[in-house]
């Protein structure tokens, strides 16, 4: 009662509401197997998207997809209890919302993705990747660049400014194509482990043991690692 009274507070506005609220939306869709007893709670956040007008978003874009947020150890039952609830008036900017196979903690997080009125743009000064510090790598490779660079222009070395400038255009979009070339190799990276862990996870709900969960979080932690060094850059 006190969390539909702070949401109807917020008529009419937009509104997007996320987090744990340890309760299920439907028994039956959003857990893996066993007798879970929610008492009250079970039906509580049905009401509450009644009484407030909240659209299951996550629920409303994958009908009839099983797919959970949860690990109960407890009871050896996945759930799907992590939500975004979002008013009816936004839920039609929804492009797209999913269940990440990633879980930092003990739950996935629930991603939504809104269109958004177009971007403007404007001149930003460009700024040096941070995940090329310490990239043996990229040391090799622009160190070749600046020696080709040399080469192609040492009859222009005459004038200095000229020269030096020429040559930081030249190393900036060499930059530029090494750090886009080793994003879409580590997002392509990140998509294939995402969907095993995906793979893993379904599987794991589906028939329990010791083996799929000890490689279910092998895979998790490396996962994760790889996702900690793109959020570094």
């Amino acid at each position: 009662a006190r969390i539909r009274r702070l949401v109807q507070s917020f008529d009419p506005l937009p509104l997007l509401l996320g987090g744990d609220f340890n309760a299920v939306m439907d028994p039956a869709e959003d857990r893996s197997r066993g007798s879970v007893g929610w008492g009250s709670a079970g039906h509580a956040l049905p009401a509450l998207c009644n009484s407030c007008g909240l659209v299951d978003v996550w629920r409303s874009l994958h009908p009839g997809e099983r797919d959970y947020s949860h690990l109960s150890r407890a009871h050896s039952t996945w759930f799907r209890i992590d939500y975004l609830l979002c008013s009816t008036d936004i839920f039609t900017r929804v492009v797209k919302s999913a269940i990440s196979p990633v879980q930092i903690s003990d739950h996935a997080w629930v991603e939504v993705l809104f269109q958004s009125g177009p971007d403007r743009g404007g001149n930003r000064l460009w700024r040096f990747p941070r995940d090329l510090y310490g990239d043996h790598q990229y040391e090799e490779f622009i160190v070749q660049q600046w020696c080709w660079y040399q080469q192609d222009n040492k009859d222009h070395i005459v004038t200095p400014g000229l020269y030096w400038e020429a040559a930081k255009a030249v190393l900036q979009g060499s930059t530029i194509s090494y750090s886009a070339h080793k994003r879409q190799a580590r997002d392509a990276q990140i998509l294939r482990m995402e969907r095993e862990l995906k793979r893993q996870r379904r599987r794991m709900a589906a028939s329990p043991s010791a083996e799929a969960k000890a490689a279910y979080l092998a895979l998790q932690a490396e996962l994760n690692t790889v996702l900690h060094q793109r959020h570094a850059r």
